[in-house]
């Protein structure tokens, strides 16, 4: 008990000891490096075009030239390094009208989802009806937790999935049809706030 009393009243008298002199402590923050990225689509039905930078964040436009009556979503976030398996971080694969759902219940995602939807005109709607939808300048909040929490100096991510048209009748035997699959590598720097914007 002793102990917790002195390492609390070295805590105050340092953040007194820092007020006194002006002390700033800067505070940090977690930026995305993007290493790799790639995406497909199925042209001339599902167009997808995506550019991707460290600056601007992620910016796509998707044409949907043909009503898709069942999407289906999937998406990966692993981590890993170089002498490791692979820890997965999230994964999920429902249909797209479930998955803002999804994003809703789990908080650090839930920032994401906001952003996106904010920053574009996308929809989780089934069917996915005909049309542009436009995405521009997404990126991650460099206080988000979930780059916190992801933060290992010597780990790569990898977030990885797709869109897919599920059968139209409960065959079995009839596999998903893809309709775009982005994968995208990247590692998680730590820097002062502010000097990556």
């Amino acid at each position: 008990m002793g102990l917790i009393r002195k390492f609390y009243a070295m805590l105050l008298l340092f953040v007194i000891f820092n007020n006194q002199l002006g002390i700033e402590t800067k505070e940090t923050c977690h930026y995305l490096d993007l290493m790799y990225t790639n995406w497909t689509d199925d042209r001339p039905r599902f167009v997808v075009n995506m550019t991707f930078s460290n600056v601007e964040g992620v910016a796509s436009i998707t044409t949907i030239n043909e009503e898709i009556a069942s999407p289906m979503m999937s998406l990966l976030i692993s981590q890993q390094d170089f002498k490791e398996k692979p820890r997965i971080i999230y994964n999920v694969t429902t249909k797209l009208c479930a998955m803002q759902a999804i994003f809703n219940s789990v908080p650090i995602f839930k920032t994401l989802k906001d952003n996106m939807l904010r920053q574009s005109n996308y929809t989780f709607s089934c069917p996915l009806k005909t049309g542009v939808y436009v995405m521009t300048n997404m990126r991650a909040n460099p206080k988000n937790p979930l780059l916190n929490m992801m933060y290992k100096r010597k780990r790569i991510f990898v977030v990885q999935g797709g869109m897919f048209e599920a059968p139209q009748h409960s065959n079995v035997d009839k596999q998903f049809h893809t309709l775009t699959t982005y994968y995208v590598t990247g590692r998680i720097v730590r820097k002062t706030c502010g000097s990556n914007e």
